[in-house]
């Protein structure tokens, strides 16, 4: 009994780790193809960005618009390709994990049943004592090999436990490897899509260009005076702010151009967040702290309680504190109101968020320093549009985004949101996915201002 049973443990361990190794190599060959594909678009990319760079600094002439615009579509549809390439590699990747999960599922099942009948054999044997064995043993010897039996099955019965305990860790960290594999490939949709559009709005604009022939140049002055006018539309297009109202585009570009100097993150992604922070929450900006030992606080239109408004320990010293220096009266100064969220039938979270960033003052107290030191201000105010977009960058910058790496982006958005990455976030990737499609409109914008 006691080969048998070694036999059945070692052929299903065997069995697993022969398909799972056979679908890795079959994996990888194909995955190492796709890296190659994919590291020969990038190499063509950026050999458009320097030529790109030399285009532009040639200054604005007809031939030049037409060759920009010529290699701006080149380079969008290599990143077409690449994205098409990578989408194929995640693809890949999440057949693999599936297949694996497939297995694992598989392996749990067998160690189930394999426990079963140890825990049978095993209940058989306890029903008698030591005594028992001797008188029912036909000899000592047989007596001792059941005994011996028996230790053997309880040996088994501990392993067995063990091996379905790390086949199940195994198979939790497959699934959380097949949830960042699904997100990473609806990242590089949006992110295809998005270049699709370019293309499209790039040749329309070339197609514009080449039927301007040399003995037109009056027809190009036009063309460039559109765009002058076009450029000056989208600076003085007002862009909302929560909690503070609204400033042109052109400043709120200034700003995040000047943050984007000092922490890397790119304008776009700053100004695509606070888009999407001005359209959210009913509850933003709408009570007034009253009492500050509680955190309770009244709503500014009604008058009404308003529970867990401010944290008392965490938040309202620091808030009182610095709302001196900037000669403001905690009492009437809007924060946004506790939106109701219950943990284990307790309440859970608090409000206090302040102006269009929405840090809560513990933040911000973080951040001050540094943003006094951009903004050149002696005090952090989290209601001027500058410091507010400030604030911002750092902090998505200290949340991981790196400008042109989308994936960084997406997923620090997700971070600034819900705490997670967006992955671990379904509310979060919704934030992310609606963030990253504010980005690249927001990024043609300002192409259009830097062409």
């Amino acid at each position: 009994m006691r080969h048998w049973f070694a036999i059945f443990i070692v052929s299903i361990i065997f069995s697993s780790v022969f398909v799972i190794g056979n679908t890795h190599t079959f994996a990888q060959q194909s995955r190492a193809e796709l890296e190659a594909d994919l590291a020969n678009l990038e190499a063509q990319i950026k050999a458009l960005n320097s030529t790109i760079t030399q285009t532009k600094k040639q200054g604005a002439s007809l031939n030049n618009d037409i060759a920009l615009l010529s290699n701006k579509i080149k380079q969008s549809k290599l990143k077409i390709q690449a994205h098409d390439k990578a989408i194929s590699r995640i693809n890949g990747t999440i057949s693999e994990k599936n297949r694996n999960i497939d297995v694992l599922d598989a392996k749990v099942d067998r160690e189930k049943e394999s426990l079963a009948q140890i825990m049978r054999k095993t209940m058989y044997l306890e029903q008698y004592s030591i005594l028992d064995f001797g008188l029912q043993a036909g000899s000592l010897s047989t007596f001792f090999s059941d005994a011996d039996s028996f230790s053997t099955l309880s040996r088994a019965l501990n392993r067995s436990f063990e091996d379905i305990k790390i086949t199940k860790s195994d198979l939790e960290t497959v699934k959380t490897q097949l949830e960042e594999a699904k997100d990473e490939e609806q990242q590089k949709k949006l992110a295809q899509e998005s270049e699709k559009k370019t293309v499209e709005t790039n040749q329309k604009e070339k197609n514009t260009l080449l039927t301007i022939t040399k003995n037109q140049e009056a027809e190009y002055k036009k063309v460039l005076a559109a765009r002058e006018k076009e450029a000056a539309q989208i600076r003085s297009r007002l862009f909302e702010l929560r909690d503070t109202g609204s400033i042109s585009f052109g400043q709120a570009y200034d700003f995040a151009l000047a943050a984007s100097k000092t922490t890397g993150v790119r304008p776009a992604l700053v100004l695509a967040i606070l888009m999407q922070e001005s359209s959210m929450g009913i509850n933003v900006g709408a009570c007034y702290l009253r009492d500050y030992d509680t955190g309770d606080g009244v709503g500014i239109r009604t008058g009404d309680l308003k529970k867990r408004t401010m944290h008392p320990d965490r938040d309202v010293p620091v808030f009182v504190s610095f709302l001196k220096k900037l000669g403001r009266d905690p009492q009437q100064t809007p924060v946004s109101c506790w939106i109701p969220y219950y943990y284990k039938g307790s309440p859970s979270g608090w409000g206090g968020a302040m102006g269009p960033s929405q840090f809560i003052p513990s933040t911000w107290q973080l951040f001050e320093s540094r943003i006094e030191k951009i903004t050149n201000s002696t005090v952090a105010d989290p209601w001027k549009p500058y410091h507010a977009i400030t604030a911002t960058a750092l902090y998505l910058s200290d949340l991981g985004a790196v400008a042109g790496n989308e994936a960084s982006e997406r997923n620090a958005a997700c971070r600034y949101y819900s705490g997670r990455s967006c992955s671990s976030s379904s509310a979060g990737a919704g934030y992310g996915n609606s963030v990253m499609k504010k980005l690249y409109n927001m990024q043609l914008d300002i192409d259009k201002l830097q062409r």
